[in-house]
């Protein structure tokens, strides 16, 4: 039977909406503001998986636990123009770029035997050295899908830190499979606070979890994701 995958849920931990000084806004006016754009995250990949093998009468069973972690953040703002379209945002100028990071993968592997008379029991556990990956020019996008939600497209331009090659931690291919990422949270996204004047900075807070398990004949797994990030804007006379 191949893997199967079962999704247990998105938690969403903490998704807020600060406002740096000035007021609540009432109306909707003006109906576009101009900000200077940040953002910074952390992407979070954790798994255990057990897979069992039969030779004769040895059972070789294989755990591994493995972590797999990027920070990142923009290097400098970008200038992004809000504008109202009834009750959402459309953003022009969308594109966040430069945006660079580095990224960790890690973890453990234990590797036993047992069985029937003509097996050896067998039992070595062994520490993954860190790989460590940068990138740099990475890119992602602001959206506002619905009233009252932001969210972020997929990161672009860091495919060194999707490419670590070592086996320790192994990482079979419906995890490997599993690319955490930044869509996976969202934030809350006001538009008043967007258009009013008299807020002149406010940042936007999207973190989540969520859990996958991992079924099959022969292996079984889960994987954890964590996803972080806060966008900041600072507001720009125009």
């Amino acid at each position: 039977m191949h893997p199967m995958r079962l999704r247990l849920g998105v938690f969403a931990l903490l998704a807020c909406a600060f406002v740096v000084a000035g007021a609540a806004a009432g109306a909707a006016d003006p109906a576009q503001a101009v900000f200077r754009v940040t953002l910074s995250g952390t992407l979070t990949k954790e798994w255990t998986f057990t897979r069992a093998e039969t030779a004769g009468d040895c059972t070789e069973t294989t755990r591994a636990v493995g972590k797999w972690q990027v920070r990142l953040a923009t290097r400098r703002p970008t200038r992004v123009r809000a504008v109202a379209v009834g009750r959402r945002i459309r953003f022009v100028g969308a594109k966040l770029g430069a945006i660079a990071g580095s990224g960790r993968r890690s973890g453990t592997m234990t590797l036993s035997a047992s069985g029937g008379p003509s097996c050896e029991r067998t039992s070595r556990s062994v520490r993954c050295g860190a790989e460590r990956r940068a990138f740099r020019g990475g890119s992602t996008s602001l959206a506002n899908p619905r009233r009252g939600v932001l969210r972020l497209a997929p990161l672009g331009g860091a495919r060194s830190i999707r490419s670590f090659s070592s086996k320790c931690p192994e990482e079979p291919g419906d995890i490997r499979a599993i690319r955490t990422d930044l869509p996976l949270a969202s934030g809350p996204l006001s538009a008043d606070d967007v258009l009013a004047r008299n807020v002149p900075r406010f940042f936007v807070t999207g973190d989540s979890e969520q859990e996958t398990t991992i079924e099959g004949d022969d292996v079984d797994g889960r994987v954890t994701e964590r996803v972080r990030w806060t966008v900041t804007f600072t507001r720009l006379a125009h």
